[in-house]
């Protein structure tokens, strides 16, 4: 199956999941009401800011080496622990697997020459970000219903580049529509899966989540590539591995009805 219809089936898929769980949810949420006590579960707004460190694979690996990942996400979650919500995240990293990316314009040296005649450092970083939708199940194995085992499954839009930055304006080899034409931005459809544990403490001063994550993107060049001279069409396979551990600031509304905020 060619990789952008591959894509489409899967955001299809996501979408059609999303539909089923929600009324698989509500059903489940209607048939607990009626059997509430002290110990259940509490419904209401879980908001998250996470750290990742990640690992490449796949297309990726051949352009960036390790690189970080901040994430923040506001989702519902239900009296029967089903989760729903979105999240954004944001890469960064500096290592790069691809050195000879501006020997077309550099020196023999691999050096750039600025038009002052000098030889200017050039840094290069990997920026990006991801934008997914999110569905999830927590499994409690306490009596403290709204801890336990988590997974959730995502997807959504991903995009990458190559920043590139030098420290003086006079190098116009890397400047303006040039500069594009070595970024190697790229973009495609993405899924992350997630397998770890949620915390909320009873005496509502500790809430935490830390796990396994791993996050599969089909993308493809958005610009004219100046190293093969080429704008590749077609899609390619990317892998981020990693371990998530974040912090939950969850504001839940317990069977009582009574508002509770769960802060430090």
């Amino acid at each position: 199956m060619p990789m952008g219809k591959l894509a489409k089936f899967l955001v299809v898929g996501v979408v059609l999941l999303f539909s089923s769980l929600g009324g698989m949810a509500q059903q489940k949420d209607s048939a607990k009401s009626k059997h509430r006590h002290r110990d259940s579960a509490a419904s209401g707004f879980l908001i998250e800011l996470s750290y990742a460190g990640q690992l490449p694979g796949g297309n990726l690996a051949q352009m960036f080496g390790f690189n970080s990942n901040g994430q923040g996400g506001v989702y519902y979650k239900t009296e029967s622990n089903w989760l729903y919500g979105a999240s954004f995240s944001y890469i960064f990293g500096n290592q790069l697997r691809n050195p000879n990316l501006l020997d077309s314009i550099a020196t023999t040296n691999g050096n750039l020459i600025a038009n002052d005649g000098n030889y200017p450092g050039v840094s290069y970083f990997e920026r990006g970000f991801d934008i997914q939708l999110i569905v999830g199940k927590l499994f409690p194995v306490s009596k403290n219903r709204n801890s336990g085992i988590l997974f959730t499954l995502s997807e959504g839009y991903i995009q990458h580049h190559i920043d590139i930055e030098t420290p003086s304006d006079w190098t116009p080899q890397v400047t303006g529509d040039y500069l594009q034409g070595y970024q190697h931005l790229t973009a495609g459809v993405c899924t992350t899966e997630f397998l770890g544990y949620q915390y909320i403490s009873k005496k509502q001063y500790v809430a935490f989540f830390a796990g396994f994550e791993f996050t599969e993107a089909w993308a493809k060049s958005l610009q004219f590539d100046f190293q093969s001279e080429t704008k590749d069409p077609n899609y390619k396979f990317e892998m981020l591995s990693s371990i998530r551990v974040g912090w939950i600031l969850p504001i839940l509304q317990e069977n009582t009805k009574k508002l509770t905020f769960y802060t430090h």
